[in-house]
């Protein structure tokens, strides 16, 4: 099976830590959440309709751990470990497991994807070569969680047509969707690190504004599936929206240009202390 490495040098590592992903999570998470047994996981094992934001923010740190972490580290078994006994009954009568290779090839997917997107929408697109390389990489990648490569896809023409096959024949809206694109109308606690006064003034225009892009950012077909419109209005401003994140990104410091945990193993290289 084709493959290629995701250390320092690679695509992944050049653009899986890339900031801008945060504009992504709620997309991501609505992606996830549409596949049956995710879905059913979170609603039968997590705390996600009392505490959204939770599972979103402290789930990304030990993910990019996976990509960035130095050579010898276990963050892919962490990240198993946290998926074991996730279990019971779908939406649709059907026993799942979150460790099944199935259903955890699908979060991996949309992580993958995630970062083609991320550049389709406000970056330079990856070429079609570029794209090949990335999803080899994300078998390399999925081999740091020590399952089954029994899923594994090793190049995009077949990526590809596995997320379209996903879209038209396994995702869904469920409770858990439902939830998240009506989010704005629940009372959620603030993340952990804004301060409950701060996240009072600002909470509903940041909820609304997550909602809005989470939105804007789902393939065509998602949005059929979950009951969402989109209007010619509505993309003309994410577009303008988008010009916006494109021209102020590349300007910013480095630092600020990756998330923390990617930024500091980047650092660890360029010292000689990540080997």
């Amino acid at each position: 099976m084709n493959s290629a490495p995701i250390g320092p040098g690679s695509l992944t590592w050049h653009h899986f830590g890339d900031s801008r992903s945060l504009l992504f999570l709620g997309r991501i998470g609505t992606l996830q959440n549409m596949h049956p047994a995710v879905g059913a996981a979170l609603r039968d094992h997590s705390d996600f309709f009392d505490n959204p934001l939770d599972r979103l923010f402290r789930s990304m740190p030990p993910i990019l751990g996976v990509v960035y972490d130095p050579p010898g580290s276990d963050t892919g078994a962490l990240v198993r470990g946290f998926h074991t006994g996730l279990s019971g009954t779908d939406s649709r009568g059907r026993r799942y497991h979150a460790l099944k290779p199935d259903v955890f090839w699908w979060t991996h997917a949309t992580f993958v994807e995630g970062i083609i997107a991320v550049n389709e929408f406000f970056g330079t697109p990856l070429t079609d070569a570029e794209k090949d390389r990335l999803v080899a990489e994300g078998v390399t990648w999925w081999r740091r969680y020590g399952l089954s490569g029994r899923p594994v896809i090793d190049n995009y023409a077949d990526f590809a047509a596995y997320w379209q096959r996903m879209l038209d024949e396994e995702l869904e809206a469920n409770s858990t969707t439902d939830f998240a694109v009506r989010i704005a109308d629940a009372r959620i606690p603030p993340p952990r690190f804004v301060p409950g006064p701060v996240w009072a003034v600002v909470r509903d225009p940041v909820v609304r504004f997550g909602v809005w892009l989470s939105v804007a950012l789902l393939p065509p077909r998602a949005r059929e599936i979950l009951g969402l419109t989109w209007t010619e209005r509505q993309e003309r401003r994410f577009r303008a929206f988008a010009a916006v994140v494109r021209a102020v990104w590349p300007r910013l410091p480095r630092r600020l240009r990756y998330l923390d945990r990617a930024y500091a193993n980047m650092r660890l290289v360029e010292t000689g202390r990540w080997w």
